[in-house]
């Protein structure tokens, strides 16, 4: 044996054949775990989306909520008509004066008082954009100018409703305009003083005059100056998917309803007796509310009880 001869070579190996089905079924994994990853990330932006939208749903009717219950109209205007208060509603349109305006520059000649406008505003070949219009100074123009601002976008729909105590039911518009107060005012005046020339008796003339009033108080409708006592507001937004839309929808109470008049005196009835049922409770003690005085006796509040005027043994 020629001890110089080489060994013989192994015959061990992959085939071609071997090789060409371990890349088809890595291949194969591959594909698998990037269609894994690519539906997780879609589902996670899509999620997100979904946040997004909910978000801005939610922060754009928090704050109508909260600014619409602060809404108003007066009946005290200047000498030269300067001021005029709104409620101008329609079925994708509100503006309004509003108590809620926050000062933030220090020396602006600014209050808590203003004017607010919800609309859409759509761009070409896109959806539309809720926008938000303050004029911070209350004039003879409120439906113009202003700041804008967006609260939402990719509206597909934004509706306004108005709930009348009168009809028991909801109204897609209500218009409110105050700008001829003090001209009013003094029409009531010279009607009071005619009435009185004609009549000679002025508790008599100022009857006749405020008979009218005392009907519209009967009444509680857009023609009487009052407020919607609850606005319903909803919005639809836009998705990535054109079959999904977002649907929202939230109801707001307007705390000041009747028209502010400080010549006439706010009662506890004037609150009583109508179809509001957020109407507040009035500040009167019942009868029926006693408590035991000094003496023993059950008395009322500040009537008189058994232990005295007061209630109160000396």
């Amino acid at each position: 044996m020629n001890r110089w001869a080489r060994p013989p070579r192994s015959e061990a190996g992959f085939t071609l054949m071997e090789v060409m089905i371990a890349a088809a079924l890595l291949a194969m994994m591959g594909l698998i775990l990037g269609t894994s990853i690519s539906t997780v990330m879609g589902a996670i932006r899509d999620n997100r989306e979904l946040q997004d939208r909910y978000h801005s749903a939610r922060v754009a009717l928090g704050r109508m909520q909260r600014e619409i219950a602060m809404a108003y109209v007066s009946r005290h205007q200047g000498e030269n008509k300067a001021t005029k208060t709104i409620f101008l509603g329609k079925e994708n349109r509100l503006a309004f004066t509003y108590m809620g305006h926050r000062r933030i520059a220090r020396g602006g000649l600014e209050s808590d008082q203003g004017v607010v406008e919800y609309s859409l505003e759509r761009e070409a070949g896109g959806l539309a954009r809720l926008v938000r219009r303050e004029k911070v100074i209350i004039d003879d123009t409120p439906e113009k100018e202003g700041r804008r601002e967006v609260l939402a976008e990719d509206v597909v729909k934004l509706e306004f409703e108005y709930w009348s105590m009168d009809k028991e039911s909801w109204e897609s518009d209500w218009k409110v305009e105050i700008d001829r107060a003090a001209e009013e005012q003094r029409q009531k005046e010279a009607a009071a003083a005619m009435a009185t020339g004609m009549t000679g008796n002025a508790a008599l003339a100022n009857a006749v005059v405020k008979q009218q009033s005392r009907r519209d108080k009967e009444r509680h409708g857009p023609e009487e100056n009052w407020l919607p006592v609850r606005v319903r507001i909803r919005l639809t937004l836009a998705t990535s998917d054109e079959d999904l839309e977002l649907d929202f929808e939230t109801q707001t109470r307007v705390r000041i309803a009747r028209p502010i008049d400080f010549q006439q005196a706010y009662k506890p009835k004037d609150f009583q007796d109508t179809l509001n049922p957020y109407a507040p409770v009035p500040a009167v003690t019942p009868g029926s509310f006693n408590v035991p005085t000094a003496g023993g006796a059950a008395g009322g509040l500040f009537g008189g009880g058994a232990g005295g005027a007061a209630g109160v043994t000396p």
